[in-house]
């Protein structure tokens, strides 16, 4: 990630990896030297590989077909790829997440003895496939997305731990023709990050945790952010009838409320025909950065705080401006770099060597020693 340069919101990028155009860029991350990269693939298995046993190359190289590096099946591909530093963490769990909207939860040790042959990570129904891995522990919150701009936010208590072979429970009920694309933990204070094919986007705040008990009251909300009416700013807002689900408050139209799993979740981000469909979503702080790369190779790096914070339900600002043809597949946060030194990831965010790791440090984060 450092060989990628800060720029502004809007631009149309820098060349980030030479691709062929059968062979689109689909997963984007950052990780350190003495990682475990765990490769999940449409099988339902999962792989290992130390992030220093990868060929390093420049920002423009092609890298190396990963056939050469696992012991892959003729008929499987990988789907997801997550890092991990420490597996010894018998209150984390590895959270997965599903095509159609199935999750399932395992504690993390159970993933702990790599085989050259693979682990099967869980079971897929035909037509599924896996998206989306994040490392949770207790209290945490999860949060689905889905190309047609629904999220849903619950509590990751609410899904039991199960062995590796399950195939889950229903996380979403999806709309016809919907489809899962992400899944971030969120946390009080941050912003949900989404980020839409035609290179526009938004950043929401996530407002407070539900309460873990009925005699326990929620955090208050962040009132920097409101407007004098008690609302956020709206963006670009479209003027077609909103469909948010019946019950939906004022409080939920600003950040994302707490549900039940199973639902179908509330309005995230109208995917209107300038938008296209959802191809990511991402946790996110104002001293974050945030990488996005383009199915033709572009990589554009700006500063969180650049991209407008608005409501749900709303369309959203350009984040990057794309070439005739191109579209955006991917965006990813960037640790932010101060005096040398790199703070840490968020738990269960994509490559983070944090995630496991920061088990017994306060959740407002800090830098690595």
């Amino acid at each position: 990630a450092a060989a990628d340069r800060l720029q502004n919101r809007g631009g149309k990028g820098l060349i980030g990896a030479r691709t062929e155009e059968e062979d689109p860029i689909e997963h984007l991350f950052v990780a350190s030297t003495h990682d475990y990269l765990l490769f999940f693939t449409n099988h339902g298995k999962v792989y290992w590989r130390k992030v220093y046993d990868l060929p390093q190359g420049g920002r423009d190289g092609r890298g190396r077909a990963v056939v050469n590096l696992l012991t892959l099946a003729e008929d499987e591909r990988i789907t997801d790829c997550r890092a991990i530093r420490d597996f010894d963490k018998p209150d984390h769990y590895l959270v997965m997440a599903t095509a159609k909207g199935m999750v399932k939860k395992t504690v993390l040790t159970a993933f702990s003895r790599p085989r050259n042959q693979g682990l099967i990570a869980l079971s897929l129904r035909e037509g599924d496939t896996l998206v989306d891995v994040a490392v949770a522990r207790k209290g945490d919150e999860i949060v689905l997305a889905t190309a047609g701009g629904m999220a849903i936010r619950f509590r990751q208590s609410d899904v039991r731990p199960m062995g590796r072979t399950a195939a889950g429970v229903k996380g979403i009920r999806l709309m016809p023709g919907d489809h899962v694309v992400g899944m971030v933990i969120a946390k009080p204070g941050a912003d949900l990050l989404t980020a839409c094919a035609n290179g526009y986007g938004k950043r929401t705040p996530f407002g407070p945790n539900a309460p873990t008990s009925e005699d326990e009251e929620a955090p208050p909300e962040d009132d920097a952010l409101l407007s004098a009416d008690g609302t956020l700013p709206e963006g670009d807002q479209d003027e077609s009838e909103h469909d948010e689900p019946e019950g939906d408050d004022i409080n939920s139209q600003r950040c994302y409320r707490t549900q039940r799993r199973g639902g179908k979740g509330l309005r995230d981000i109208r995917t209107v025909p300038r938008n296209g469909p959802v191809v990511g979503i991402v946790r996110v702080e104002d001293d974050d950065e945030v990488l996005m790369m383009t199915a033709r190779g572009k990589i554009q790096r700006i500063p969180a705080r650049d991209i407008s914070v608005v409501g749900r339900n709303t369309q959203g600002v350009k984040i990057m401006t794309l070439e005739e043809g191109d579209t955006l597949v991917a965006v990813k946060r960037v640790p932010r770099e101060e005096n040398g030194r790199e703070t840490k990831h968020a738990d269960g965010e994509p490559a983070s060597d944090a995630a496991a790791r920061e088990a017994d440090e306060p959740r407002s984060g800090g830098e690595t020693p």
